[in-house]
């Protein structure tokens, strides 16, 4: 079956679905509250199926399953390690955010520290986020024109962005909720699609044995100690790791904590996701199985210019039926869709509550819901513009690329966090030592845009499995503080009384 013009149709109706959301909740969007934390109205089941689809986006729904066409199950293991993250974050950190009563992260680290650290965190988290956006817009559009020529990159990567800006600055984080709860279930319908018709090709038993004979399932290194290597313990480790900065420093996460009516409605809504998350682990190693049973049992044949990440688009377009082959393409936009409306929301959060008023604190709340609105629509042009110059770029393995993206930007601004819940004797010249060796740290690592090598010339880039980065990072910041503490002293008591986990949640119980 061929790409058919009502597939476009299906497409179209789902972009504007979406749009009418925002314009329906653009009703009760009268207030920075509405705006930023939906009025805390919103049930605990959309709540979850917002922050499941946040941390599921696009650069997951297709390149993981990518990764288990190509190697084996084991990356798509990864949301196992995020199940364990959840337990601890709805127990320890939605609690003490609660209870805090902030809007963003970074006030905290504001009163906990000082301002100069707040903005740190603020600017990090508005940098990552605009290159998350520009990666998730970028990647479905990359691997849909490989599979489909004829489509005009630019054109779509445009209208996409387009949508997503319009119906997130005009809804609000009610709009971007609840789009992102329909957006779930779009994407997980049509995951469970493509693994029925890919299995039902030859038959689940048959299936199964093109996988084992294949070696795609186990790898060699499967339970390999080796952490340069990709291990069942380096996925766990690295996807826990790799959460911390998401779920207890990404202001797109925490500020939904806020969302709902109470402490209980909010912790609900984390424990929600760990069925999502193993339902995450189920669509990506069935999608990716799948995919290869179709292809490698004798019966369908892959394009030689088919490769990595455009596989499951193309798979989309020529192998289901007509007008669900839309349905699903949709469902891989609404991956990009649900992270892009709430990186937008909470970039433009960080930029009212963190740098506007502090900068003017006497705007009327009116000027304050303007400004963020209007921001929206500024950071949703400059992440679709980076886009569209990504689609020059070459693909490479866009989901590890991420991981050691997200060790650079976020691994030192949760050890940071981290530093400041659970240690009461860290003050700030503290963190910023261990901030400052964590990021030195994080660059030879990375070696982003090859700067060490540059200023290296005998440099050699580390070994470490992409996952594991953020493990790294954190750790080092963490433990570099601490030390850092017996030379700098203690904070003053006013900088930890209601600031610290100790003295915010435990002598509350």
């Amino acid at each position: 079956m061929a790409w058919h013009w009502f597939d476009w149709v299906v497409i179209f109706l789902y972009f504007v679905a979406m749009f009418f959301i925002g314009v329906w909740f653009s009703k009760r969007t009268k207030s920075t509250q509405d705006y930023f934390n939906a009025g805390a109205r919103v049930p605990a089941m959309v709540t979850a199926m917002s922050i499941y689809a946040t941390a599921l986006s696009s650069i997951s729904f297709i390149a993981v399953p990518a990764s288990v066409y190509n190697n084996s199950w084991l990356l798509g293991m990864a949301p196992t390690g995020i199940i364990l993250i959840i337990i601890w974050v709805a127990i320890v950190f939605v609690p003490f955010f609660r209870r805090l009563n902030v809007t963003t992260a970074y006030e905290y680290l504001g009163s906990r520290f000082s301002y100069s650290i707040r903005l740190l965190g603020s600017l990090s988290f508005i940098i990552f986020h605009i290159i998350r956006m520009a990666i998730v817009l970028y990647l479905p559009t990359l691997a849909m024109v490989k599979a489909l020529p004829t489509v005009n990159p630019v054109l779509v990567t445009m209208l996409v962005g387009l949508f997503c800006v319009a119906y997130t600055s005009i809804g609000g984080m009610e709009a971007v909720l609840w789009s992102d709860a329909i957006q779930t279930l779009v994407l997980i319908f049509g995951a469970f699609l493509i693994i029925i018709v890919g299995f039902s090709s030859v038959g689940v038993s048959e299936g199964f044995s093109i996988l084992a004979k294949d070696n795609k399932m186990m790898t060699p290194d499967f339970f390999s100690f080796d952490f340069a290597k990709q291990s069942i313990w380096s996925i766990i480790i690295g996807s826990f790791f790799g959460s911390i900065y998401q779920y207890i420093g990404g202001q797109d996460v925490v500020q939904r904590y806020n969302t709902t009516k109470n402490e209980k409605e909010a912790q609900k809504s984390l424990f929600l996701n760990i069925p999502l998350a193993i339902t995450s682990s189920i669509i990506f190693i069935g999608m990716g199985s799948a995919l290869w049973i179709f292809f490698n049992s004798g019966k369908n044949t892959l394009p030689s210019n088919i490769d990595g990440n455009a596989i499951l688009p193309y798979f989309v377009m020529d192998y289901l039926p007509i007008g669900i082959s839309g349905l699903v393409l949709a469902g891989i936009f609404a991956a990009a869709q649900s992270t892009v409306s709430s990186s937008l929301n909470s970039v433009s959060t960080c930029l009212t509550k963190d740098i506007l008023e502090k900068l003017k604190p006497n705007l009327t709340d009116k000027f304050k819901l303007n400004f963020a609105r209007a921001s929206s629509w500024i950071v949703g042009f400059i992440s679709t513009y980076l886009a569209v110059k990504f689609l020059k770029g070459g693909q490479g393995d866009i989901y590890l690329y991420f991981q050691a993206i997200t060790g650079l930007l976020g691994g030192p601004i949760a050890s940071i966090l981290i530093a400041g819940i659970f240690f009461d004797k860290i003050e700030t010249k503290a963190v910023w030592t261990g901030f400052i060796v964590s990021t030195i740290v994080a660059f030879y690592l990375t070696d982003p845009a090859g700067i060490v090598s540059k200023l290296i010339p005998a440099y050699s880039k580390p070994q470490v499995f992409e996952m594991l980065i953020s493990f790294i990072i954190i750790g080092i910041g963490v433990v570099v503080s601490i030390l850092a503490s017996f030379v700098f002293g203690k904070p003053s008591e006013d900088k930890i009384k209601g600031l610290t986990y100790s003295t915010v949640v435990k002598n509350n119980k």
